[in-house]
């Protein structure tokens, strides 16, 4: 990844709307709304609660001017985004920069510093214009819909509202943060942490008599280019995020 210090540093699923005001919306979930671009500075959308959260934090620290987070659209099983950011916003993280009291399921920030954490913890008000609704398992791979017309109008009334007020910019220079997990697309991050999902959880499907052992650890073959060898089925993976890896695994081997 380029070294420049330019905004929005981290790539994702989002439009630039009005460089000038304080305002990012976030979409928790697969939702797609218009609203003016005048009353947003970034609109993007959200749907894991580790690197997809990573990179909204280290697109808001490393502008200044961003100072209110409104998060809408609707709560997702099992990831739980939009509960990891109320989260991380109360209790922020612990020692092994886990957000604290959430049920999401792998709620790690691992390529982040806990000062870039508690820059953005610092740095933004959070607005919550969620569908209230209860959290529903994903019936089909990424599948998108629209808000519906009351929930459009609630979150343009609420960034309208926004607008009337008066912000000045975060007390602070923009924070850039270097990461590999950040330079590619936010469905391929996807795709390779899917991949590694299958190679970590396909031997726990062999009999006992194959005698797996799940303690196994992954061995690092390429620090830059996130590469690893997983041992149980001898396979090479590139992964986004090393440390989110080993989380990963940990999740669903238990050890």
């Amino acid at each position: 990844m380029a070294e420049t210090n330019t905004w929005p540093m981290a790539s994702g699923d989002y439009v630039l709307g009005n460089e000038a005001s304080p305002v990012a919306v976030l979409i928790v979930g697969r939702g797609a709304v218009e609203v003016p671009r005048e009353l947003y500075c970034i609109k993007g959308i959200l749907k894991t609660e580790n690197i997809g959260l990573e990179r909204v934090i280290a697109n808001v620290i490393s502008n200044p001017r961003i100072r209110v987070l409104v998060i809408c659209g609707k709560e997702e099983f099992g990831h739980f985004p939009g509960e990891a950011i109320h989260a991380l916003m109360k209790n922020g993280v612990d020692e092994h920069r886990r957000i604290r009291n959430t049920r999401s399921a792998i709620p790690f920030l691992c390529d982040l510093s806990p000062e870039a954490i508690e820059r953005f913890r610092e740095q933004v008000e959070l607005v919550d214009v969620m569908d209230g609704s209860p959290a529903q398992e994903i019936a089909a791979y990424d599948p998108i819909y629209e808000f519906d017309a009351d929930n459009r109008d609630r979150l343009e009334r609420k960034l309208r509202e926004l607008a009337e007020r008066t912000y000045v910019p975060y007390p602070g220079e923009a924070v850039f943060v270097r990461s590999k997990a950040f330079a590619g697309e936010g469905g391929s991050v996807a795709k390779q942490l899917h991949l590694a999902s299958d190679d970590f959880i396909t031997p726990m499907l062999r009999l006992p008599s194959d005698g797996l052992n799940t303690d196994m650890g992954m061995v690092l073959l390429d620090q830059e280019f996130g590469v690893v060898l997983e041992p149980l089925q001898g396979r090479i993976l590139t992964v986004p995020s090393i440390e989110l890896a080993l989380k990963l695994r940990s999740y669903l081997t238990g050890f």
